[in-house]
């Protein structure tokens, strides 16, 4: 059975150094897959890499186990192994290394590696789609949303809401529009719909942005040219360049249009997902502006 050690008590992950690597890698590899992540605490790539590979270890429940070696503290396993550059993953099975990559990857590349090595686990397709949107998989996304739809009636209203926000970055606001359609109003993502809609409701106010800037630099606080200039980077999915010339509206007039700055802000997050690097960053300077 696989026992962590005492400095890992994340399932399925542990720590290896050069006394116990035969063991814990070599061995071990000859009854299931062992993924091997050569890092250093100083390697920003490894500070993303490494929860990712913890998280996908604990996903795929036991098919593959995760080790995790320092190269600044067993430098002679870095040497063994050619270590030049940090992340460094390979894959070990009965005893010999089968597979690897090296450097920053996306999370889907990571996934494709894996289910090289081992089946990926049997999920509902739903959830599946939902990292994979998370992840910016949206061929996956598109997939498994597609599935859910055929296979989990249940689950209709998030398949549909996954392949609008979909089309919605295809920029196939037809689509988009017959999948939001398909949800009714009283379902409980009614609020996500909504905010959806704001996004499709964009292109009515968009314009050419090489006008609206020219007009800015006379006009710089005119709140209209601003939210236009936020609907014009919003159905062009700049979504950065849109939420910072909705703040600017927001912070020149709250009032406009019964507060279309923070509601066309609020409409971003939703689309680019409210626990996203983007979404957190804009959400704290948009309090920042209300309170």
């Amino acid at each position: 059975m696989f026992s962590p050690t005492a400095t890992s008590s994340k399932p399925y992950v542990s720590d290896a150094n050069e006394q116990n690597f035969q063991q814990r890698v070599l061995e071990r590899s000859a009854t299931v897959p062992v993924i091997v992540d050569f890092w250093a605490p100083w390697c920003e790539p490894c500070k993303t890499l490494g929860p990712l590979l913890e998280q996908l270890a604990a996903e795929w429940g036991g098919a593959f186990e995760l080790v995790k070696v320092d190269v600044e503290q067993n430098p002679r396993l870095a040497q063994a192994f050619r270590v030049q550059s940090i992340p460094l993953v390979y894959a070990f099975e009965k005893g010999q290394p089968v597979d690897g990559f090296q450097g920053a990857v996306t999370p889907a590349e990571v996934r494709q590696f894996l289910e090289r090595l081992v089946p990926p686990p049997k999920r509902n397709p739903l959830d599946v789609a939902k990292d994979a949107l998370a992840e910016g998989d949206n061929a996956r996304a598109q997939q498994y949303f597609q599935l859910a739809l055929a296979d989990k009636p249940e689950s209709a209203a998030e398949a549909h809401l996954g392949l609008a926000r979909i089309a919605l970055v295809h920029r196939d606001a037809e689509a988009a529009k017959a999948h939001l359609d398909q949800i009714k109003a009283d379902d409980p993502l009614s609020t996500q719909v909504q905010r959806l809609r704001g996004i499709l409701a964009f292109s009515t106010d968009a314009g050419k942005e090489e006008e609206l800037l020219a007009r800015l630099s006379e006009s710089p606080n005119d709140v209209s040219l601003f939210y236009a200039l936020g609907a014009t980077f919003a159905t062009q999915l700049r979504y950065e360049d849109a939420l910072d010339a909705f703040l600017k509206v927001v912070m020149l007039d709250r009032a406009f249009r019964e507060d279309a700055g923070r509601k066309a802000m609020l409409c971003l997050f939703d689309l680019v997902g409210t626990g996203s690097e983007v979404s957190v960053k804009y959400r704290k300077r948009l309090a920042a502006c209300l309170f």
